[in-house]
């Protein structure tokens, strides 16, 4: 049906689980990579928009994925969003999703962004909502954070939040 779909990673997370085996960059110093990595990512989802003009195909859907994409700042997530937004017409998207795994990286400034470009699916993701277990896999966030960041989405009536 000439559609495609388009995955944007975002390989940064706060901190790194224990069981994780993604490349994710969780140290300060890798961490200070953030704006040069979505300068970089801007040229290539400029790119790939290209190619997919070229072959005139027609993109379904949009996924961010991680590490945690809520890592970035709200500012950082504006400047990923508008870039998508004007190669796209998102709101056309059968689905624009964001994982928002991490209860302790969302916020309104950020879900106001996500709102904005027509995101309509978050995952938000706690792993479990025993706190002890949180705390052995490495998760530094409680149990009351990931409650709360679901409501908060919940607010905000994203069309699915997982």
């Amino acid at each position: 049906d000439n559609t495609c779909s388009l995955y944007v990673s975002i390989p940064f997370c706060p901190t790194r689980c224990a069981y994780c085996s993604f490349v994710s960059y969780t140290t300060p110093r890798l961490l200070s990579l953030i704006d040069p990595y979505i300068e970089a990512l801007l040229k290539d989802i400029d790119d790939t928009f290209d190619i997919i003009e070229e072959l005139g195909m027609k993109l379904s859907t949009v996924y961010i994925g991680g590490g945690t994409p809520t890592t970035l700042n709200e500012s950082q997530l504006e400047r990923l969003l508008t870039k998508i937004s004007t190669r796209t017409d998102t709101a056309k998207l059968m689905e624009f999703t964001l994982e928002a795994g991490r209860p302790d990286t969302i916020t309104e400034e950020k879900l106001d962004v996500l709102k904005k470009h027509n995101v309509n699916r978050i995952s938000i993701n706690p792993q479990t909502f025993n706190q002890s277990t949180l705390d052995e896999i490495g998760r530094k966030h409680s149990v009351e954070q990931s409650v709360k960041a679901y409501q908060l989405a919940r607010a905000y009536d994203f069309r699915c939040i997982i």
